[in-house]
């Protein structure tokens, strides 16, 4: 991760979320033995909705997402760990990028302040790296 800039960073940042999203849960839900609902005419073939899944992490990006884990834990600021990883998940599987004004309703604040201490512990952590 070294010589990385503070663009990379950021996108690196939203990839590890991305794929923190792709981890299967770590609670399974109870399966429950039932008959599964069927009807009865012949012309009901695909009578059901076609059920999307998550893709599945590679093992490059589960070892880069457990890198950032630790390169997170190295900022000292609590708060700045805990702002950088939820600006990332609001940026996952996202075009326009993460949602400052829904931050800034949870955080209590402006969201141009949301966006100014996350670039600020944004470079905290680049310095840290480099």
């Amino acid at each position: 991760m070294r010589n990385i800039t503070l663009a990379a960073l950021h996108d690196l940042l939203i990839e590890c979320a991305e794929t923190e999203r792709m981890l299967p849960p770590a609670i399974r839900k109870q399966k429950l033995a039932t008959w599964p609902d069927s009807p009865d005419e012949w012309t009901a073939y695909g009578y059901t909705e076609f059920e999307t899944r998550r893709p599945k992490p590679s093992p490059k990006q589960i070892d880069e997402w457990s890198e950032m884990l630790q390169t997170l834990l190295r900022l000292p600021d609590a708060d700045d760990r805990k702002l950088m990883w939820a600006v990332a998940h609001s940026a996952a599987f996202r075009e326009r990028g993460p949602a400052w004004k829904k931050l800034a309703k949870i955080l209590h604040c402006d969201y141009r302040t949301v966006k100014r201490r996350y670039e600020n512990a944004l470079t905290d952590l680049w310095f840290i790296i480099d």
